[in-house]
């Protein structure tokens, strides 16, 4: 009975000691992007891939070309109302070689070296306390280096979100996501 024990406790206690930091993981928290206020210190600094897609955010909830023209996007369609965005960067990849699919081999936007930043996203009006009662919607922001720069630098090559009507929804998903 003794061995049983000991050898019972020998086996629970990395599950035990591995128990608390689990717990303690903190969950992510939603950033967000109001008309003059942001929970990102990088807006307008894409020095990393996440620091461009916070920016890209930023660009389509103000509506500012400066923003846009910063990570190499289109100015948005301007809203007449003013919005605030909430976000959650959900995962920063490198695409890797055997990520390039036959079928993606021509397309621009999908190359080895290139980052892949994937998030969620929900817009309310500017007034509103929070955007609690919209729903989140998928978006996937496709970046590279651009060449020939000199300080760390990202740009966008293509975004995609399952809200935008003018981005074409027949995009591939990320080879490395997994599903729900």
């Amino acid at each position: 009975m003794r061995r049983a024990a000991l050898l019972l406790a020998v086996l629970l206690a990395p599950l035990l000691q591995a128990g608390p930091a689990l717990a303690q993981a903190p969950k992510p928290i939603a950033g967000r992007i109001a008309p003059d206020s942001a929970t990102s210190q990088c807006l307008g600094a894409p020095s990393t891939p996440s620091c461009a897609a916070e920016t890209l955010l930023a660009c389509l909830s103000r509506g500012d070309a400066a923003l846009c023209r910063t990570v190499g996007a289109a100015p948005p369609r301007v809203s007449s109302e003013p919005q605030q965005t909430e976000y959650l960067l959900e995962r920063v990849s490198i695409l890797r070689p055997e990520d390039v699919t036959d079928d993606l081999r021509e397309v621009e936007w999908f190359k080895p070296g290139y980052a892949l930043v994937e998030a969620q996203r929900r817009a309310c009006p500017a007034s509103a306390a929070n955007c609690e009662d919209e729903s989140w919607d998928y978006l996937q922001v496709y970046l590279r280096q651009p060449p020939g720069s000199a300080a760390p630098s990202w740009e966008i090559v293509h975004w995609r979100s399952e809200s935008e009507p003018d981005v074409p929804q027949e995009l591939p998903d990320d080879p490395q996501r997994k599903a729900p």
